[in-house]
C-alpha cells in the first residue's frame, strides 16, 4: 500500500548548543516532528533521524528558541529595501554574535500600494546564524523535502490572550509564547521533579496576570502537574502544536534564502522530461515568435529609415540643385545655409562677432577682472579664466540659465575653462 503524504511536516530543530565538536546537524540526527493533513490536522508525531522523517508536501524548519532573536522593535520610516539594509545597524547592540554572519528577517505590515511603514509602530524581526540556518536547508534538501518556511519555536503556540498563556513542552524542555512576537524556553527538568515550577515560567505566570496556561507537545502531562506550584489551572490541549498560530510567524528564508527554500532536491528530482515536454515546446514556440517578430519590425524600421533619407535628398536637390555628391542632407544644408547667410551679409549664430557679443553680454555676471582670455575654433567660442578665481556652482548654474535664454549652450570644462556654442550646433 502505498504510503500517504502529509500536507506540512513541522521539523524541529535541535538546538544548535547541542552539538559539539566535529558533530554537526546532518540525516541521521534524531529530531522530533509533527506531520499535518490538509485541514492542519494532526496526522502523525514523534522523534526519528532526518533521513526517516515521513513524506510531506512542504515542511516547516522549526528552531529553538535559543538559536532565534525574535522581537518587535521601533523602525524608522523607510522603504522596504532600505529598512532591510539598515536592521543589522539596528540591531546590533542586541545580538550576541556578529552581524555579519547572521540572517535577518522582519515581517513588515504595509498598506496597499506603498512599500513604506505605515499602520504598525512595531516591526516584528527575527535573526539567526546564517551558517545554521544553511546547514539546516541542505541537509532538509538533501532528505527531499521543499522548505515552506522557517522561524522560532515560539509561533507552534497562540500568543496569551484573556489570562492565558500557552506553552509547549517536549523531550524535557518547554517553551512559552509570552506575546505576539516575544517567548522564552525553560528546562523541566528529570521526570518526577514537578513539586518546584521553573523559575521562568512563574514570573511569566505572575507578570502576565496569567490564569490559566494551554499546555501543548508530548510532555504536557509535565505542565499539568506544575498547576499546584505555579498556582493556576492547566488545560491539557491534547495537541502536539497551534498550526493556526505559526502563520504569524517571522519568516527567515528572506532574501536569498527565500531562493533557497523555494525548491530542493526531491522537488527537482519529480521533474522528468515528459512532465517538461509541454513547457519546453511553448518556450520554444515564443523564442521563434520573438525572433520572427523582432526582425519583421526591424524591416520596418529599416524601410522607413530609407524613405525618411529619400525624402531629405529629395529636398535638399530641389533646394540646392548644384550639389551633385549627396552625403549627408542635413550637414550639407546647414553648411549651405551658412554660406547664403555670409554671402548676404547676414551673420550665423556660430561666427565670432556673435559669439564674442553674447559672451560679453553672458560674462558681465562674472566677477570683474576674472576673465583672461577667449579663443574662438569651429564655431565655438572658448573663455579662459585667470587663475585663483574660480566660479563657485551657483554662478555656474546662473550662467548656464542666462546662455539658455540667449540661445546658447554653455559648458565648463575640468580646467575651469568656458566653452560656449550656438544651442542648436
Amino acid at each position: 500500500m502505498k504510503e500517504k503524504s502529509a500536507q506540512r511536516l513541522l521539523v524541529f530543530m535541535p538546538p544548535h548548543r547541542s552539538f559539539s565538536g566535529k558533530q554537526a546537524f546532518s540525516s541521521s540526527t534524531v529530531v522530533s516532528y509533527v506531520a499535518l493533513g490538509a485541514a492542519n490536522e494532526r496526522a502523525s508525531a514523534g522523534e526519528t533521524p532526518v533521513a526517516l522523517l515521513p513524506k510531506a508536501a512542504f515542511a516547516d524548519l522549526v528552531f529553538d528558541t535559543g538559536d532565534v532573536f525574535v522581537a518587535a522593535i521601533d523602525a524608522p520610516k523607510l522603504s522596504e529595501a532600505k529598512l532591510r539594509q539598515a536592521l543589522p545597524n539596528l540591531l546590533e547592540d542586541r545580538l550576541l554574535a556578529d552581524a555579519a554572519d547572521c540572517q535577518f528577517a522582519l515581517d513588515m505590515p504595509r498598506a496597499s500600494g506603498t512599500t513604506t511603514i505605515t499602520a504598525a509602530p512595531k516591526l516584528a524581526v527575527g535573526v539567526i546564524d546564517r551558517g545554521l540556518l544553511t546547514r539546516a536547508l541542505d541537509v532538509i534538501g538533501e532528505a527531499g523535502y521543499r522548505t515552506r518556511a522557517a522561524y522560532s519555536e515560539i509561533y507552534s503556540v497562540p500568543a496569551p490572550a484573556a489570562g492565558v498563556l500557552s506553552v509547549r513542552a517536549d523531550r524535557g524542555r518547554g517553551i512559552a509564547r509570552s506575546g505576539k512576537h516575544d517567548g522564552f524556553a525553560f528546562d523541566l527538568g528529570e521526570p518526577g521533579s514537578e513539586a518546584e515550577a521553573p523559575a521562568a515560567l512563574v514570573i511569566a505566570t505572575r507578570q502576565l496576570g496569567i490564569k490559566r496556561i494551554a499546555a501543548y507537545g508530548r510532555d504536557a502531562e509535565r505542565i499539568f502537574k506544575l498547576a499546584g506550584a505555579l498556582g493556576v489551572t492547566v488545560e491539557l490541549t491534547q495537541r502536539d502544536v497551534e498550526p493556526a498560530a505559526t502563520e504569524a510567524a517571522v519568516n527567515l528564508l528572506q532574501g536569498a534564502f527565500a531562493q533557497r527554500g523555494a525548491v530542493s532536491t526531491f522537488a527537482l528530482n519529480r521533474l522528468r522530461v515528459g512532465s517538461l515536454k509541454p513547457l519546453l515546446i511553448w518556450s520554444g514556440v515564443a523564442a521563434v515568435t520573438y525572433v520572427v517578430g523582432m526582425n519583421l519590425y526591424w524591416l520596418k524600421l529599416d524601410a522607413e529609415a530609407r524613405a525618411l533619407r529619400s525624402s531629405m535628398e529629395t529636398s535638399f536637390r530641389s533646394a540646392f540643385p548644384e550639389i551633385s555628391a549627396v552625403r549627408n542632407p542635413m550637414e550639407q544644408t546647414r553648411q549651405q545655409l551658412g554660406m547664403l547667410r555670409t554671402r548676404a551679409g547676414i551673420p550665423s549664430a556660430g561666427d565670432f562677432t556673435v559669439l564674442n557679443t553674447q559672451a560679453a553680454q553672458l560674462m558681465s555676471m562674472a566677477p570683474v577682472g576674472s576673465v583672461a582670455g577667449v579663443e574662438y575654433r569651429d564655431g565655438s567660442l572658448r573663455v579662459k579664466f585667470k587663475p585663483g578665481s574660480p566660479l563657485d556652482p551657483a554662478l555656474q548654474n546662473a550662467l548656464r540659465a542666462q546662455a539658455i535664454q540667449q540661445g546658447l549652450e554653455l559648458r565648463f570644462d575640468g580646467d575651469g575653462s568656458a566653452r560656449l556654442s550656438p544651442a542648436n550646433r
